[in-house]
């Protein structure tokens, strides 16, 4: 059996490291693919170096600057990847366009597309995860979800029963490998922790600024580890000038295993990623997410996550006042996601 993995930012890494190693537990031959849409350092080779995880069989360094660009140019790359390999199946992970370049890469050239975090759903369609999220669940023939309320959304789709698996999220599996084995223990510090890179928020100016402008009116101590795109912007736009005299402290991107463990030591987590605020979640921190993408509904419903515009005033006061309204209830499965994957992988395409 061969499968062909697709990955190209940080969160397709950090999924992949368990599953890589379970590959490889059970003798499975996997080709691994980088695309290349983080293509930095802090951004890409030091998750690789963090996970030990095998040089990719291709590393393609597609240009990544803009998304039609280079989904047009993913699709046309991996499809020549996949004729030479010929696997048994392709599979990739969450929403981002090297995911969606696969997915339709592989359905074009008939061969089996198991989406690995589908099922997630949000209003706004036009939003650039939303786009390949949906495309990726329509072609592919399995798609793994993390939440059961993430199988709900299929079926109400109209989505077939035995298209569906209920596996959980792998980003909890190799969060809680990493706590087991750095020894790390979540406690509520005296700093929040602050990320923010989405595509909606960055690229904005308006919306930027007034971010910016409520992180630093709740005069908190904020570290913010910044993303490159989202440094350029706030160059381009001039913001820097707000963070003089501030308690925010940027620092450069960080592997994961440095911002697990700066993630535990925070009070609260500030962020506009959906898998950030899942990581907020399963180390105890109330999360303030800063865009009006509800992705993962059920940690709001628990009381644990709380949106907000970009309203100066509202992203400042729920920094000094938001804590956690409920219980803290296991919603991301048994930590065993990456054994159910290659189980449901080895018996729909080992034969």
């Amino acid at each position: 059996m061969k499968i062909c993995s697709v990955v190209g930012t940080r969160p397709n890494f950090v999924k992949e490291y368990l599953l890589n190693l379970e590959l490889k537990r059970r003798g499975i031959r996997e080709v691994l693919v980088h695309t290349g849409q983080h293509h930095d350092y802090e951004m890409s080779q030091a998750f690789f170096d963090c996970f030990a995880l095998p040089a990719p069989d291709y590393h393609l360094r597609i240009d990544n600057s803009d998304a039609l660009t280079f989904s047009a140019r993913a699709m046309l790359e991996l499809a020549t990847v996949f004729e030479a390999e010929k696997p048994d199946c392709v599979s990739s992970y969450g929403d981002v366009n090297s995911t969606m370049a696969a997915a339709i890469a592989a359905s074009k050239l008939r061969i089996p597309f198991a989406h690995i975090e589908g099922g997630i759903r949000a209003a706004d369609r036009y939003n650039p995860e939303e786009i390949n999220r949906r495309v990726s669940d329509v072609l592919a023939d399995v798609i793994f979800c993390c939440t059961t309320t993430d199988v709900r959304n299929l079926e109400r789709e109209g989505y077939d029963a035995d298209r569906i698996e209920y596996s959980g999220d792998l980003m909890k599996d190799a969060l809680l490998m990493t706590l087991s084995k750095y020894q790390i223990k979540p406690v509520r510090g005296d700093y929040h922790v602050l990320t923010l890179h989405r595509q909606e928020n960055v690229t904005d100016e308006r919306r930027l600024r007034a971010i910016i402008e409520g992180l630093v009116n709740a005069g908190r101590r904020i570290i913010f580890p910044v993303h490159p795109r989202t440094l350029r912007c706030m160059e381009n736009f001039g913001v820097m000038e707000l963070l003089r005299n501030s308690q925010i402290e940027l620092c450069k991107p960080l592997g994961y295993v440095d911002f697990v463990r700066l993630a535990a030591g925070a009070d609260k987590i500030l962020t506009d990623s959906g898998g950030v605020r899942r990581e907020a979640y399963l180390l105890h921190k109330p999360c303030i997410v800063l865009i009006e993408l509800s992705w993962f509904p059920e940690i709001s419903q628990a009381g644990w996550k709380v949106l907000t515009g970009p309203e100066p005033d509202q992203i400042a006061k729920l920094i000094r006042n938001f804590e956690p309204l409920g219980p803290h209830r296991e919603l991301f499965g048994d930590g065993a996601a990456h054994q159910k994957i290659v189980d449901v992988l080895v018996k729909r395409y080992g034969g």
